[in-house]
């Protein structure tokens, strides 16, 4: 069973990571103006530009708007999105030649609404992945702010600038009531904060209310957490050894404690499935395998004992719904080895039952400081907003060993059960 659980991890993960929907309590506004409440699946930014799927209730049938089908759609206490048409780059059609750039076309897209008032900051993430930054005031269309070019070492010094600063001057130009905001927006930097704060500033300024409604959607959660629980591993040792070659398994001569801290980082901004996690904790496995030399009597011996940091650095995918809910993890391990005693010894078994000469223990091979591996895990968290959660996982992990020497192996396969405990809200 333990030799098919790293299959296992990958096909729970594979099946974890494919949901295919994620429906909230939401609206959908149609073209005569009416809203329709319901259900709305939310999914990345690019999918929510171009698709809203709706539903009256968890048993109906599910309808899929264009963007040309409606004015637009919101998610409660999250999301919200306006129809408007604007100048998108998509991707070459497959059957165009290998590097065709891609085509520029004016079509109608849901327009997220980071910023509403007299003045409102919309924003798109575009088929090829770039970011789109858009103002819109009442009675005029809607103007893009530009973002600066890559900066290339042959282009003009001064045709650079100039590109760089045109999001600045269509900014200034649709504040220029607010004589007070000017300076700040000739500092102002293309990205999502500071375009906010800009338009925000500005509403205010010309007496208008302001409204974020996304502003939960985009709150960075950052949790501190307590990891707890039990390891068991498997040590796999191949190498030359003076005219033979040879290989050596055995498992850890215990089930082992593991404790530690945890720092997850919600990624909102992305998708709110995703976040990243940093992990610390203290391990300590011993073993003793043992290989017969071939077409003789004598076995060699190997003793190892390892004491660790581990920093595991995880990247976290969680099913959107429930209270209760699954989650699949991936990344590497980074392991500081605080202690690394590695020895042999040859035994020989004579014919003689009473006799059982071996050698002295002498090092194997040069030990590493810094061990590395591959992670994957799958697990059950609680998902209550403003407590503490828990989380049960199961997790595996393979890494390169202790050895630092050319020609031989040293392979550790990890198997862990933890638990963690949010220490935050």
């Amino acid at each position: 069973m333990l030799k098919k659980l790293p299959l296992l991890l990958l096909l729970i993960t594979a099946t974890v990571a494919s949901a295919q929907t994620n429906f909230r309590p939401g609206y959908v506004v149609t073209l005569d103006g009416d809203t329709l409440h319901g259900e709305v699946d939310s999914r990345g930014s690019q999918r929510n530009a171009r698709l809203a799927r709706y539903r009256p209730s968890d048993a109906a049938s599910i309808t899929d708007y264009q963007p040309q089908q409606l004015r637009g759609y919101g998610l409660v206490g999250d999301r919200v999105y306006q129809v408007d048409s604007v100048s998108v780059a998509v991707p070459p059609v497959p059957t165009a030649p290998y590097g065709a750039a891609p085509d520029t076309v004016q079509q109608p897209v849901f327009l997220e609404v980071l910023v509403r008032g007299a003045l409102s900051l919309l924003y798109l993430r575009d088929e090829l992945s770039n970011d789109h930054f858009y103002l819109s005031a009442a009675g005029k269309s809607v103007q893009e702010l530009l973002p600066p070019p890559v900066r290339k070492i042959a282009d003009d010094e001064v045709a650079y600038r100039n590109s760089a600063n045109a999001f600045r001057r269509t900014m200034a130009a649709a504040t220029q009531q607010c004589l007070a905001l000017q300076s700040t927006v000739a500092a102002a930097r293309y990205n999502q904060r500071s375009l906010s704060e800009l338009v925000t500033t500005y509403n205010q300024c010309v007496g208008a209310a302001s409204v974020s409604p996304s502003a939960a959607a985009y709150k960075t959660r950052v949790r501190i957490g307590l990891i707890g629980g039990a390891e068991v591993s498997r040590l796999v040792l191949n190498g030359q050894k003076s005219t033979y070659g040879f290989v050596s398994k055995g498992w850890s001569d215990k089930v082992s404690p593991v404790i530690g801290v945890a720092l997850t980082v919600g990624l909102t901004r992305v998708n709110r499935t995703i976040s990243a996690r940093l992990e610390g904790f203290y391990e300590s496995q011993s073993y003793l395998l043992r290989s017969q030399i071939a077409g003789s009597n004598t076995y060699n011996e190997f003793r190892v004992k390892l004491t660790s940091i581990r920093v595991p650095l995880l990247m976290r995918y969680t099913f959107p719904r429930g209270e209760i809910r699954p989650f699949a993890q991936a990344g590497f391990s980074f392991s500081y080895l605080l202690n690394n005693d590695n020895e042999e010894r040859q035994v020989r078994i004579p014919a003689n039952p009473n006799g059982y000469p071996a050698s002295a223990w002498v090092p194997i091979v040069k030990p590493r400081t810094l061990e590395q591996g591959l992670i994957g895990s799958v697990g059950l968290a609680t998902a209550w907003d403003n407590r503490r959660n828990a989380r049960v996982e199961l997790r595996y992990e393979r890494s390169n060993g202790f050895s630092n020497a050319v020609g031989f192996g040293s392979r550790v396969n990890r198997f862990y059960l933890l638990l963690g405990y949010d220490l935050t809200k």
